[in-house]
């Protein structure tokens, strides 16, 4: 028989969610922001918003609600996750079977993400992979022998912690010069000013896509320089791991055409020789959907 779920993937800057049956298919969706820098009982409130509007005639039994958060999630408790203002431990299992009475379950929103494109994406076709989300924050998941490998806390996979510059800008990640504060959404743009202050104010990596497809040459030198950081954080990966292959997913890697050049370029002039003749760095295939997918699955 078939099952449903609600997946709701918490981003830092908006959430995204769905009715998710047990073959992989969103039947109803909903993106709210997340107002992460407001406060966790904020967020809280945005969640039961997207939890209502799908739930609203919506006639089959809900077995459960998957959740992805950023951070640290283990037994239900999401630990501090970097871009939530006021945010130190919050027990989103607790909070939400309560008031829905029906399961819960939460995990890490890259660990979802990773999930599902195991199941339903490019990751089918691989063993072994790391999995990153580009976004407002820079997470993963990382796939051993068809399995996700989880870490002794759960928190394996925070790639966007891993340092680049020992003495670079500080974040509230907690390790200056970490990769995410290079290339997360918001530490991006605010450090290529230079290059954004010609396209327009408030430009987002929407707009600056959108240009770069039209032969904007400044909007291909900002993602250009994305792509070289990017590089220099899956080199360090690829080194630690021997793991060949990097799936790409989150918001930015619809940008993908755009930085992926200079970023091979940059992995084959720093990567270990058995890595630089033979690695993948490829875009998800379920990019948009992979967060929603992997916390229904949950459940499901």
């Amino acid at each position: 028989m078939t099952k449903h779920s609600i997946g709701i993937d918490l981003g830092g800057t908006f959430i995204k969610s769905g009715i998710v049956d047990s073959k992989g298919k969103i039947l109803k969706e909903f993106k709210i922001e997340s107002c992460s820098g407001i406060s966790p009982k904020k967020v809280i409130e945005q969640i039961e918003k997207s939890v209502g509007y799908l739930k609203n005639n919506f006639s089959k039994k809900i077995s459960g609600i998957g959740i992805g958060a950023p951070g640290v999630a283990r037994n239900g408790k999401v630990y501090y996750p970097p871009n939530f203002k006021n945010w130190k431990i919050v027990d989103l299992k607790k909070e939400f079977s309560r008031k829905y009475k029906t399961k819960v379950q939460v995990d890490n929103d890259a660990n979802c993400a990773a999930v599902a494109e195991l199941k339903f994406g490019a990751g089918k076709r691989f063993k072994n992979f790391l999995f990153l989300t580009l976004g407002t924050g820079i997470g993963g998941g990382i796939v051993i022998d068809g399995k996700l490998y989880r870490g002794e806390f759960n928190g394996a996979g925070e790639f966007g912690m891993t340092t680049i510059n020992f003495k670079g800008p500080e974040f509230p990640g907690g390790n200056p010069g970490a990769v995410e504060a290079y290339i997360g959404r918001n530490y991006f743009l605010k450090n290529q000013k230079d290059l954004i202050k010609p396209l327009g104010k408030k430009i987002d990596f929407d707009e600056i896509t959108k240009l770069a497809s039209k032969g904007n040459k400044t909007a291909k030198e900002f993602f250009k320089r994305y792509g070289f950081y990017l590089g220099v954080g899956l080199t360090n990966y690829f080194n630690l791991m021997d793991v060949h292959t990097a799936i790409l997913s989150g918001g930015i890697s619809n940008a993908y055409n755009f930085f992926i050049d200079e970023c091979n370029k940059t992995i084959k002039e720093r990567s270990l020789p058995t890595i630089k003749k033979n690695f993948k760095v490829l875009c998800s295939k379920i990019n948009n959907n992979a967060g929603v997918l992997g916390a229904a699955s949950l459940i499901l």
